[in-house]
Order: C-alpha cells, then sequence, then structure tokens
C-alpha cells in the first residue's frame, strides 16, 4: 500500500474504502483497483474530446485503467480479471442498469444530479467528481442523516414498490383462467422447493394444485403463465409480456417462492468495515443490478459475480432495510 506514495492508501482514505478485519492486503488492493476503474471510467464522461463519448470510450478507459494498475501491481494479476473485457462489461451494464449514465443518439451522459437519503446513507448519482466523498463498488454515496423515504429510494432505481406478498396476490388477483389441454416440448415450470442450485426450471409440473409459474416456447422469446391444476386438468393464466422479459419474471418467481415459504434467505457476515453476502437465490434485475452497483465482486477473476459480493457496512445495513421492507429475508453467520 506504500508504494508510488502511497497511492492506494490514499485512495482509500479518499473515499472511505477501508479493510475488512479479515481481509487479505490484495483482497483489499483488488477492490480498490475495481472502484478505481469504475470512478475514472464515470470521469471519462466528462472527456474533452472532438467525438461524442460513447460506450466504446468508456470501455477504453476502463481498459487503460486495469491494464495500468495490473503493470504498477504485478501481485494483483491473480485476483484481478484477466480478460479486460469481462470488468469493461460489468462497469458499463451496471452504470446503464443503475441510471449512472443514459444512451442518447451515438454517445452516453451522465444523469441528473439525484440524490435520496436512507438510513444514514445519502445515496448519489450525477454529482460531480470532486463531490464524490465515500463509494461502496462502483457506487456513490455520502454518509449523512435525513430522511427514510421508502418510495423516493425505490424510484430512483427503479425498484418494486410492493413487497413479495402483495405483489402476488395482486397478480391472482388478475387472473384470468382458462383450460389448456397440454403445452408443446420444452415447457418449463418454476422449482418450488430447494436446492435451486440445480436451477429454476423443472421438466415436470406440479399437479397439487399449488399455483405456479410455467414458461413454453422457444428461448428469447418464451411465453409466461401461471398455472394450477384443478380436478387433473391444466388451468393457465397469461402473464403479460412487460412482467416478464428481460429476467424480469424473477420478480414473479421470488413472490411465489416467498408465498410459499421458499424462498431462501440472503445469506451474510460481517467483517468489521466489509459484509459478505451469498444469494441462494437471484434477485429481480432492478434490485440486483442496484445491489451489484453498490457492491464489489468476492471474485474479480469470473465476472458476472452476481451470487456473491462485498459491500461497506453503511450502505449493506440501509440496503437491507430496503429489500426486507419489498420481502426479502437476510439471514447473519459466519464466514
Amino acid at each position: 500500500m506504500d508504494k508510488y506514495n502511497g497511492l492506494l492508501s490514499k485512495v482509500s482514505r479518499q473515499y472511505h474504502i477501508l479493510r475488512g478485519n479479515q481481509e487479505t492486503a490484495d483482497e483489499w488492493k483488488t477492490r480498490l483497483v475495481y472502484s478505481i476503474c469504475g470512478m475514472m471510467a464515470y470521469a471519462s464522461l466528462w472527456d474533452d474530446t472532438e467525438e461524442s463519448i460513447s460506450i466504446g470510450h468508456l470501455r477504453r478507459r476502463i481498459r487503460s485503467i486495469l491494464g495500468s494498475y495490473k503493470s504498477l501491481y504485478p501481485e494483483l494479476l491473480g485476483t484481478l480479471p484477466q480478460n479486460s473485457e469481462e470488468l469493461e462489461e460489468e462497469i458499463t451494464n451496471q452504470f446503464l442498469s443503475a441510471g449512472v449514465v443514459y444512451h442518447r443518439p451515438n454517445r452516453i451522459v451522465a444523469s441528473k444530479k439525484h440524490e435520496e437519503h436512507f438510513g444514514g446513507v445519502l445515496f448519489q448519482r450525477g454529482i460531480a467528481l470532486d463531490n464524490i466523498s465515500c463509494v461502496s463498488g462502483i457506487g456513490f454515496y455520502s454518509k449523512q442523516d435525513g430522511g427514510t423515504n421508502l418510495n423516493n429510494i425505490k424510484t430512483m432505481f427503479g425498484l418494486e414498490q410492493e413487497n413479495l406478498q402483495t405483489l402476488w396476490q395482486a397478480t391472482l388477483s388478475a387472473a384470468s383462467w382458462k383450460s389448456k389441454p397440454s403445452f408443446e416440448f420444452g415447457t418449463e415450470y418454476l422449482r418450488l422447493k430447494p436446492p435451486f442450485s440445480r436451477g429454476y426450471w423443472v421438466n415436470e409440473p406440479d399437479k397439487t394444485g399449488t399455483i405456479s409459474i410455467l414458461r413454453t416456447g422457444m428461448k428469447g422469446s418464451q411465453l409466461y403463465y401461471l398455472y394450477r391444476y384443478v380436478d387433473a386438468v391444466l388451468e393457465v393464466s397469461p402473464l403479460p409480456q412487460w412482467q416478464v422479459e428481460n429476467y424480469s419474471y424473477r420478480a414473479l418467481a421470488c413472490a411465489c417462492l416467498s408465498n410459499y415459504g421458499t424462498l431462501p434467505p440472503i445469506e451474510y457476515f460481517e467483517d468489521g468495515v466489509l459484509v459478505h453476502i451469498r444469494m441462494n437465490y437471484l434477485l429481480p434485475p432492478r434490485e440486483l443490478e442496484f445491489l451489484k452497483c453498490y457492491s464489489w465482486p468476492e471474485i474479480c477473476t469470473a465476472l458476472p459475480c452476481n451470487f456473491r459480493r462485498k459491500l461497506s457496512v453503511e450502505v449493506f445495513a440501509a440496503i437491507k432495510n430496503i429489500l426486507s421492507d419489498e420481502g426479502y429475508e437476510f439471514k447473519g453467520g459466519i464466514a
């Protein structure tokens, strides 16, 4: 940490990226480089160039910064991504998904300034570079007391306003059931019980009368339905495309599992200023990208690292409360 006039130590102090009690020096330095790549990519949005700032420009900046830090800190070659394209994809996708940057015709721009308080954390987007005081992952925040308006913070990141139980009941209330003799080959049914490590879908339906979800058709253009068996007859109700496209079905899947008490909790353990989390079932896209933006991958050499993340303790406390309000459960433990 003392090399190059304490470069990484200065970054650590300036942006409040502190070392966990059990964290090795190289793990800490890897987190710092990850965040630096994100901040330098963000800074590139204001580059003085004759051409518009594009996705390619952002990615080239990440590639350049990662290459430079690998040269400066060769001890990190085994913990940083070997292929810069993985990190370019990771950071670019998070910036777009979390609303840090927006697409315009042939260019990208920083979002307008937006700040929301929640649980002692001021979540920030579109702020000036000089105003960045704390970083968790590649997400910017300040430690400030303020309001705790859940609706405002959910709106800022496009999170689900309703909790899982309400979402599931509203979906059932809107159902329009029709009998269906059968579906073509390749229809998949939501797995309702663990282990979910074997996949979220199975080939056989649940015929106990339970209401669940199925999908059918070619991958990439699948149709989703609620389904149930009534007197051994299959009944289905179509789900709107906007509710299921681009992995958005996971909100309903989580709601369904939560209703039956089989949605696994998000496991976590604290390590001083750092919190490690492990998801045993992926969050819906918006919630997942919000969490990823404000966290580091547990392992940077295998991106995307969606199931295992680590984040600053104060940001974790805020995000835990936000997701708990949505109906997700957390379970603390030891490493």
